[in-house]
């Protein structure tokens, strides 16, 4: 083993627990309000109208429930145990892990490859991904295609709190084991990294961070209001 990678700390992702009860509250509200409306809501109406009144609108919103409330509780319950639920970042590179610890996926330093641009790491912000860019980097794993990979130091079910400091330790990873890679220095900027002591400026709850906790509020406010106007127009109250 190289002393690089003796010196080189192992750093995990930590969750941000509030946050991502706070999701999946958002969640479980969303689900409980299209059962309430599109499965309770026909039973109501039979009730209350006549089975022959509101048989095609129950059939209707009865199938158009299962179509979305399958797939959603079937990701949620059970490819949940499939998908990464901590990132580890170490001398190899990044590392995604299951909640049974097995990799998952995985980005290793040796099979960044150059971009032929300015830079080969740089930042990009897709459209639709939020204010929060992602880190771009080419890739060649043994015997495949070079290919162009974002990177989101985030879980699909977890709010990670130490995103902007695992990026920090792989791009400082990328320097160490890579230094034929060429870094953009706005990539630094956009998590606030310390070139020189590869540390993040910690500046408390980010704008995005407040923007993104307002914009769940105002969304799931938006559904349950929408919810119960619709519950109330098919039940005729």
């Amino acid at each position: 083993m190289k002393k690089e990678e003796l010196k080189f700390p192992r750093i995990e992702s930590t969750i941000n627990w509030w946050a991502t009860g706070l999701l999946r509250l958002a969640f479980f509200l969303l689900i409980g309000a299209f059962f309430t409306l599109f499965i309770l809501g026909p039973v109501y109406g039979i009730y209350n109208k006549g089975f022959k009144y509101m048989l095609s609108i129950a059939l209707t919103c009865w199938t158009l429930s299962l179509l979305i409330l399958i797939p959603a509780i079937r990701y949620y319950i059970i490819r949940r145990r499939k998908t990464a639920s901590k990132i580890v970042i170490d001398s190899t590179g990044i590392l995604f892990y299951n909640s049974k610890n097995e990799i998952v996926d995985q980005i290793l330093y040796k099979e960044l490859h150059t971009s032929n641009q300015d830079f080969d790491i740089y930042t990009v912000t897709p459209v639709g991904s939020g204010i929060v860019p992602l880190l771009e980097i080419t890739l060649q794993p043994e015997q495949k295609d070079i290919t162009k990979k974002r990177i989101n130091m985030n879980l699909p079910l977890y709010s990670v709190k130490n995103k902007s400091a695992l990026y920090a330790h792989f791009i400082q990873g990328i320097a160490i084991f890579r230094p034929d890679l060429t870094i953009d220095p706005m990539a630094l900027k956009s998590f606030s990294i310390n070139p020189n002591t590869w540390k993040v400026n910690d500046k408390g709850v980010s704008k995005g961070g407040w923007l993104l906790l307002l914009a769940v509020f105002i969304v799931v406010g938006i559904i349950l209001g929408i919810t119960r106007l619709l519950f109330l127009y098919k039940t005729g109250n």
